[in-house]
């Protein structure tokens, strides 16, 4: 009986025999992604409708504001991945132990279950079973299996840099249509988490594709490949993007460069102020209908669809945009009365008079409440200020 509990088992569920570290990292990769799909339409719900910056670090409240379907879709998911994790923790500690020992499981993966379900528990014991959560896992994914390591070597279950780096490219090259998934995965949070998968199953698929017979012939073939991969991501392709973003700054220059024709003696002077002017309407014209300034306040307003369709991120981008517009205008409309005076104006000091309102009702959605004695305080002053600084509402 025991010894049919200590067979190898590698399937992503279930509690009886024993996972190698090839396997476990393979089903680990797997329950990530699952946890990426659980727990994505929670954050970003919060994240869409966040009033603070300290309201997303209150876990309970993120939790309790949410709507009851998402609620249910937290809880009844990460259940799910925690069942998931605590097989695979079974299956790694029976490898590990070189036998059966519940107590030592039931504990390793108790610590697991309360790491999951870390968005019930206040922030500083979450952190701290995050923390020791993490440890843990380190421990099962590298420490040697007393049972698996009598095994023979396996090169098939080797880390595939080539996959990893290549993915849908170098499954072409090896027939393996599976990493095709990366068009499509690239652009969200699973991405690397297949990226990982195809680095952790390429020498598998690759072998039995191409039918290999020769190792010797098959591992040079995969290190070649691995080489090129690395280099086209690591050193061509950051070098095209700097050229790129290089072009598309030198076509902007010559685009707002007519200005340079204007007769005028400080000429370089007006060709950056006209260029930058021209930037900063694009995007005022982007985010906003209109805006004016008073002598205590720079208002700017927006349609209400588009500030409720906009993200905490998007929100704190439009305020601290329309703080340098302010910054950038009054130094402007300074110099026309006072040509001989200079005064520095800053997005900084801008932020607390600025406030963005519905174009539509007028009502304050957004602004920055931070007093000047609590931006030149002590840094743990400023910061906890800085954490309810940026202040939004709903339309």
């Amino acid at each position: 009986m025991e010894e049919n509990k200590l067979e190898v088992n590698e399937k992503l569920f279930a509690f009886n025999g024993i996972i190698g570290r090839h396997a476990y990292f393979v089903n680990i990769v797997i329950l990530c992604a699952f946890s990426i799909i659980v727990v994505s339409p929670y954050t970003t719900y919060f994240y869409a409708n966040a009033g603070t910056i300290s309201d997303m670090l209150d876990i309970q409240k993120m939790f309790l504001n949410t709507p009851l379907i998402l609620k249910l879709w937290m809880i009844i998911g990460t259940a799910g991945v925690c069942t998931l994790s605590v097989s695979n923790i079974f299956r790694r500690l029976n490898d590990i132990l070189g036998k059966v020992q519940t107590g030592t499981n039931i504990i390793f993966s108790t610590i697991s279950v309360l790491a999951s379900f870390s968005f019930l528990i206040p922030l500083k014991t979450a952190f701290l079973l995050l923390f020791v959560n993490f440890i843990l896992a380190m421990f099962l994914l590298f420490k040697r299996g007393k049972i698996t390591n009598t095994l023979p070597y396996d090169y098939k279950k080797e880390f595939n840099w080539g996959a990893f780096f290549g993915t849908w490219i170098w499954g072409l090259f090896n027939k393996s249509y599976i990493p095709l998934w990366e068009l499509l995965l690239w652009i969200t949070p699973l991405g690397f988490y297949f990226q990982l998968y195809c680095g952790l199953k390429g020498n598998e698929w690759a072998y039995k594709n191409k039918g290999c017979t020769d190792v010797k012939a098959f591992n040079k073939s995969q290190e070649t490949q691995a080489l090129v991969f690395i280099i086209l991501n690591l050193v061509i392709i950051p070098i095209l993007y700097v050229v790129l973003v290089l072009g598309f700054v030198i076509l902007i220059a010559f685009i707002a460069g007519d200005s340079a024709n204007q007769p005028n003696v400080n000429s370089n002077e007006v060709k950056q102020e006209s260029s930058i002017d021209k930037l900063m309407s694009g995007f005022t014209s982007l985010y906003f209908e209109r805006y004016e300034f008073t002598s205590y306040e720079n208002k700017f307003y927006v349609l209400d669809d588009d500030w409720q369709n906009a993200d905490f991120q998007e929100k704190k981008n439009m305020l601290d945009f329309a703080a340098s517009k302010s910054a950038n205008e009054r130094s402007r409309e300074f110099k026309k009365q006072y040509p001989d005076r200079s005064h520095y104006f800053s997005k900084t000091r801008e932020l607390p008079r600025t406030k963005i309102y519905s174009a539509t009702s007028g009502k304050l959605l957004g602004e920055f409440v931070m007093s000047e004695n609590e931006m030149n305080g002590s840094f743990t002053e400023a910061f906890k200020a800085a954490l309810n600084a940026y202040r939004f509402y709903k339309p």
